[in-house]
Parts: C-alpha cells; sequence; structure tokens
C-alpha cells in the first residue's frame, strides 16, 4: 500500500523502443543487457521481465555481484547471467545452486577451477584488460594464458570480454588501441586452436561510436535507459529516458520578505511569497548540493527549488502562485529539454546519469507503465 505520493516511474515503452534502438544500430547484434545495480536503479526484475518478451529479446543479463545473480536467477529460471565480480572460492556453492557465468580476471582463478575437478561444471568468461586497469588478464600475457588453457582440464569456456575505458569520449584513438589489442588476443587464441565462445567488447560506447568493436555481441547498458554522451548525442539517437520521479505538493504556506527557508538559512526572501514543501529529500536521493540550483515543474510550470534540502523533505518558491496541496511535482523528468531532465541534474552535480538514477534509493517505490505518455 503506496500512501506517500513521491515514486519513480518506469516508462517500459521507453525500455523497450531504447532497446530496440540499439539492435538497430548494430544491425541486429546478440544483446547482452546489463542490469546491475538494480537494472539503474529501475528494478531488474520488472526491466528484464519487459525485456523478454520482446521480439529477439537478450541472450543474456549481465550483473556485477553474486547477489544480484541469485535475486536475478530467482525469477529467471533459464536465461544466460554473467556475473562481472571476479571469481572467487566463496562463490563456489552458489554457481553450483544458480547456474551463472563466472568472470575469470586472473590465472590464477583458472587454476582454482581446475583444482576442483571435471565434477565442478562452471562455465565462464575470461576478462582480457587491454588498458581499463581494473579487472582481467593483461593483454601482454595472452602467451601465459594459452599456455595454462592447454594445460588445465577444464573446456567451459563460453565467452572472451575486454572493457574500454574512453569509448564514450571524441577522442577515439584510445579505444582503437584497445580494440586492436583485443583483436591480437582473440587471433593468437584462435591460432591456437581455442574457441573463445561469446567474444564481446562493445558498451554503450561501442554501440553508437564504434561499430568495428561488436564482434558476437554488444552489452547495452546506460543506453537502455535512455542515455549517451550527452543530451544533443542521447536526442539525436533518439534514446528516451526511462525514469522519472514524481511527487505532490505536501504543504503551501504564505512567507514574508526577510524570512529563511530550511537548515543554515542558506535562502533568504526578498519579496513575501508561497512556499511549497515537497515530501522528498536526499534519503530518496535528491542531493544536498542542488540546492538553490534546480527548478521542478508543478502544472506545467518550472519552479526554483530553495534552502537547504532535508533528508525527507524540499522547498520550492512559488511566488505569487498558490498553488493547492496536491499537485503533480516532477523532480525528475524522463523529457529531454524540459528543465529538470537528467541531464540538468547532472550538470549541477558534475556527474553522469548513472549515479542520479541508482541513487534514487529503495524507499522510492517504483511503478510501471506501459505506453506513458508525458511524465507517468
Amino acid at each position: 500500500m503506496q500512501i506517500r505520493p513521491t515514486k519513480a516511474c518506469i516508462n517500459l515503452s521507453n525500455l523497450a523502443h531504447n532497446y530496440q534502438t540499439i539492435r538497430a544500430f548494430t544491425k541486429n547484434k546478440k544483446v547482452i543487457a546489463v542490469v546491475k545495480a538494480d537494472a539503474y536503479g529501475h528494478g531488474a526484475k520488472k526491466v528484464v521481465e519487459k525485456l523478454n518478451k520482446l521480439d529477439y529479446p537478450p541472450i543474456m543479463y549481465a550483473v556485477a555481484t553474486v547477489e544480484e545473480a541469485i535475486d536475478l536467477r530467482r525469477s529467471n529460471r533459464d536465461k544466460d547471467i554473467l556475473v562481472f565480480e571476479p571469481f572467487s572460492p566463496s562463490m563456489v556453492e552458489a554457481i553450483k545452486k544458480y547456474r551463472f557465468i563466472v568472470t575469470i580476471t586472473s590465472m590464477e582463478q583458472l587454476e582454482f577451477l581446475e583444482l576442483l575437478g571435471l565434477e565442478f561444471d562452471v562455465n565462464y568468461h575470461i576478462v582480457i584488460d587491454t588498458g581499463m586497469g581494473r579487472l582481467g588478464i593483461k593483454h601482454y600475457q595472452i602467451d601465459e594464458l594459452i599456455n595454462l588453457l592447454k594445460k588445465i582440464k577444464i573446456d567451459s569456456i563460453k565467452g572472451l570480454y575486454t572493457h574500454f575505458a574512453t569509448s564514450d569520449e571524441d577522442e577515439r584513438s584510445f579505444t582503437e588501441l584497445q580494440f586492436k589489442r583485443f583483436d591480437t588476443v582473440i587471433a593468437k587464441i584462435k591460432a591456437a586452436g581455442i574457441d573463445p565462445g561469446l567474444i564481446h567488447a562493445a558498451n554503450s560506447g561501442g554501440v553508437f561510436d564504434h561499430p568495428s568493436t561488436q564482434y558476437g555481441a554488444v552489452r547495452a547498458g546506460i543506453a537502455l535507459y535512455g542515455f549517451y554522451k550527452n543530451r544533443a548525442k542521447s536526442i539525436e539517437l533518439g534514446l528516451k529516458p526511462v525514469m522519472s520521479l514524481i511527487s505532490e505538493l505536501g504543504t503551501v504556506e504564505r512567507a514574508r520578505a526577510g524570512e529563511s527557508i530550511s537548515y543554515g538559512r542558506k535562502y533568504i526572501l526578498s519579496r513575501d511569497a508561497w512556499i511549497g514543501t515537497i515530501p522528498v529529500g536526499y534519503a530518496d536521493g535528491v542531493r544536498r548540493a542542488l540546492l538553490n540550483r534546480l527548478s521542478f515543474l508543478i502544472e506545467g510550470k518550472l519552479y526554483p527549488q530553495v534552502g537547504t534540502i532535508t533528508m525527507d523533505r524540499l522547498m520550492v518558491d512559488l511566488g505569487e502562485d498558490k498553488l493547492l496541496p496536491g499537485c503533480k511535482v516532477v523532480l525528475l523528468s524522463n523529457i529531454n529539454g524540459s528543465g529538470c531532465d537528467c541531464w540538468n541534474w547532472c550538470e549541477i552535480l558534475d556527474t553522469i546519469p548513472y549515479e542520479i538514477t541508482v541513487g534514487v534509493s529503495r524507499r522510492v517505490p517504483r511503478v510501471y507503465r506501459e505506453n506513458a505518455n508525458g511524465f507517468c
């Protein structure tokens, strides 16, 4: 039962549109849908449920942690799930029970799998570090890797991948270098008579700006949820944001010139005005750093947020507009250019859409809409 009016509205039609846009740009390549961090804050269970119903759905889902894989497996019995988290001995029992694909990031992990023996049937993808500098077997260690793969008895390599560090940036040379390194690794593995399985490298940047990196499948992450690089590029590509953050005016009170609003007296009224409060705060994902810098849509008009954003409530300056409690408030819009879209938040906070959507906390209920117009 939802009583509090604050909610995150997830437009499933926009999600489907973005998925088909990705497939069109990749000429219908296979898609690995990345649903880590609860589908970037959108709700992995419902996102996967929607994607599975589409024509040519994802061949696989990717998550960050074992716990995310377990949660997803409970509602998806048959679809492959790839875990990006490096394989470790602590995963063994969960792998047996929940049948997910692990990521191998070191030769020591391969040697441990060999010790487990053939009775432990595990499928894995090997990640090659071609320049990300985060996880993976270094591209220049390929000869050692090949020698080890020839020695071990396990024949469960199901994929090979790398991750690009700058594929969504205008400067292309480093992505091209990573691509060449990865191509060299692939060629050497195949020349050694080893089948690397499914090869994948292209993230959202690879999908739209580096088509030569798309290989057998692409990993669709942030683009699924309506974002890529910047607002202009996202609009150009036809991507549609999936999440809106909605609430209502809670109270409306008259305040006099000279009065201050909220903690720390960060906003002093220069004239009499109506001040509205909205039951949403930083515990919901509306960051304190937005104070006095962002406006929200109420009844189709932008009103400035004023004063320190508190844990559970924030304030807006309505000027001479005496709006009624219960009026709909759009805090985070899924319409680009509306004045309070995700890119507005990003510009103020000097961040990226990923951080905004995953930052909408779990106490904000997600509601799901099909064929929704406007802000849900």
